[in-house]
Order: structure tokens, then C-alpha cells, then sequence
């Protein structure tokens, strides 16, 4: 009778430390699950599986060897941020999912990338003009905007500088096609009013307040790409906008090298539209009211505040044979 609690206590203990194994077991599994991260990197849907604190150049070595291509010449982006060497994958994924081992957690530390083949060699040229980020590897990117660089390109090959454009209060340079006609607009980002190297002496820190404080400085060329692409079939007129990176030393460099990778100056590049006036110097009561409500149904759906009659093109279209002229309106910014 003495012998049967002893019998009973040892089992009670084993089963105890069953228990505690087990536990240990998935504390184990869980951190292991949690200490990794899925990549997706486009294009080619390349799908990787690294440690939650391995850094870009680490994924960019596992690509060299997916792909072949040369550690120096991938650049990896992060939706429109390009990753430098050093950034680690944990600090791109939602603070909420970092340390999480739930399931719902592990489906959310996905991190989609894309990557591009760069030569290096191709900033040596002092030349230089693209698609910002994974824009250029994107096969599906639209025909106008490729038209666009192209002519853009070709007009930079034959050697017209861009030009700084007399007004506004940011740099803006004007770029011509083969036959000199303005083609673009190209706005860097470093060069908006309080940002580094402003042309116009509104120098200052990127990413303080802005002309608008609202809005900081380096991001109105965002604006501008986002306002393109919510112009739902170009209903306000909108000029075809997309985000570039350019090098060219015409470009304005104050006290600061450019801010972004090889000295490239990111921006965005506009199509330049012909125009023969701005509103400034028009009569209010010249412009068809369908016009005006156009440019304001587009600021209500941005959200804009900048609109004044110094963003506002004027051309004037023929309106009968009698050479009467009824003019058309165009948003665009003044910055």
C-alpha cells in the first residue's frame, strides 16, 4: 500500500515533463516559423524563404544565383523606396506582424520586391534617363509612357541639356525631343521648394514643411503622379506624368550630392503640353463653365489647395469658321 502513491507520483511527474517538452517543442516551432520571411521578387515571381533579419544584399547574393546576374548590378526596390545593403527584411513588414506567431501573422510576413538589372556603367555617361524603380522591368508599363522616355532619351543623346525653366518655385527643367521642341517636364524631388538643393534660394531639409505644410518637401512630385493616374480617362486633362530618375549636370546640385543611388535625381517627368496662355491672364468669364468644373472636380478628389490661376493652362481652340476662339483648360502645377 506504501509502494502505490510512489508509483502514482512518478507517473504524475513523468507526464508533467511530457507536457513540458511539448511545450518547449512549440515554443521552438513557433520561433522558428517566426524567425523567417517569404520573399516574392518580380519579375520572374522568384519565391524565397530567409531570416527575418537578413539584409538586402544577402537576398541580392540568393538572386545571383537564381538568376546569374551580378551582385553590383541588382537594385532592389520596395515599392517605390529602392532598398540600400544594408536594410534588413523584418524592418519592412508591418510592426504588427514582426513578433507574431499567430497564422494570421505568418500569411502577413510576405514581402513582395522588385528587381532590376542595372549597369552602373550607365550613370559614367553623365547622361541618363528612366522609369523610377520597378517601372522599367515592368513589361505592362503603357505604350505613352515609354514613347514619352524614349523621345525624352533620344532628344538627351543628342545633346540638349534640360533646361531651368524661369518661373515657379522648385526646379523644373523643360527636355526636347529630336527636332528641339519642348517635350517634358522633369520636377526633382530634391529640388522643390525647402528641399536641399532648391534653385531658387527656398533651400532646406527634405521632408519638412513645405510651401503647404501639409505637405512636405520632396513629395509634390508624388502629387503629381498620383493626380495623373486618378484622372480617370483624362477627364481633367491632366498631362501624362510618371516617376523618373535622371542624371544630367544641368541639373541644380546647391550643397548636397543628389538623393538617391549612382547621384541620380528622382522626380517626376511630365509631358509638356502646348499652351497659349495661363488663366492669370485670361478674364474668368472667357472660360466655358464645364471646363472649370472639370479642374474642380478633380481638386475635390485629390484634395488639393494649390490651385490658383498660375496652374491652369489656357489653349484656345476654334470654335466656327468666323475665327471665333473658345478656349480649353488643363491642370497642371506650378511648382
Amino acid at each position: 500500500k506504501a509502494r502505490a502513491p510512489a508509483r502514482m507520483q512518478a507517473r504524475g511527474a513523468r507526464r508533467v515533463e511530457e507536457r513540458s517538452a511539448d511545450n518547449a517543442y512549440s515554443r521552438s516551432a513557433r520561433h522558428k516559423a517566426t524567425s523567417h520571411i517569404r520573399l516574392l521578387v518580380q519579375p520572374g515571381a522568384h519565391r524565397l524563404r530567409v531570416r527575418a533579419w537578413c539584409s538586402a544584399i544577402d537576398v541580392k547574393q540568393r538572386l545571383r544565383d537564381a538568376c546569374g546576374v551580378p551582385v553590383g548590378f541588382i537594385r532592389l526596390f520596395h515599392g517605390p523606396r529602392e532598398l540600400p545593403n544594408l536594410a534588413r527584411m523584418i524592418d519592412l513588414l508591418p510592426s504588427s506582424s514582426r513578433n507574431s506567431s499567430s497564422s494570421s501573422s505568418s500569411r502577413s510576413r510576405v514581402v513582395s520586391l522588385t528587381m532590376r538589372a542595372q549597369n552602373p556603367s550607365d550613370f559614367a555617361t553623365g547622361c541618363y534617363l528612366q522609369a523610377w524603380g520597378g517601372q522599367a522591368e515592368d513589361a505592362e508599363m503603357p505604350v505613352p509612357l515609354t514613347k514619352l522616355l524614349s523621345k525624352c532619351q533620344q532628344g538627351l543623346a543628342m545633346g540638349f541639356a534640360p533646361q531651368l525653366a524661369w518661373d515657379g518655385t522648385g526646379g523644373t527643367y523643360v527636355l526636347r525631343d529630336a527636332s528641339r521642341a519642348p517635350l517634358a517636364a522633369f520636377k526633382p524631388r530634391d529640388e522643390e521648394a525647402f528641399a536641399p538643393n532648391n534653385p531658387r534660394g527656398l533651400p532646406g531639409k527634405l521632408g519638412q514643411p513645405g510651401i503647404h505644410g501639409s505637405i512636405a518637401s520632396g513629395e509634390a512630385h508624388v502629387r503629381e503622379v498620383l493626380a495623373h493616374r486618378l484622372d480617370h480617362g483624362h477627364f481633367a486633362s491632366v498631362p501624362l506624368t510618371l516617376q523618373a530618375e535622371a542624371v544630367h549636370p544641368a541639373f541644380y546640385v546647391h550643397s548636397h550630392v543628389a538623393l538617391s543611388r549612382y547621384g541620380a535625381k528622382v522626380g517626376s517627368l511630365q509631358l509638356w503640353v502646348p499652351h497659349d496662355d495661363v488663366a492669370a491672364n485670361r478674364g474668368a468669364a472667357t472660360f466655358p463653365t464645364r471646363e472649370v468644373h472639370k479642374i474642380a472636380l478633380l481638386d475635390m478628389r485629390l484634395l488639393n489647395t494649390d490651385r490658383n490661376d498660375s496652374n491652369i493652362l489656357v489653349r484656345d481652340m476654334a470654335r466656327d469658321a468666323a475665327a471665333h476662339r473658345t478656349p480649353s483648360l488643363a491642370s497642371c502645377s506650378s511648382s
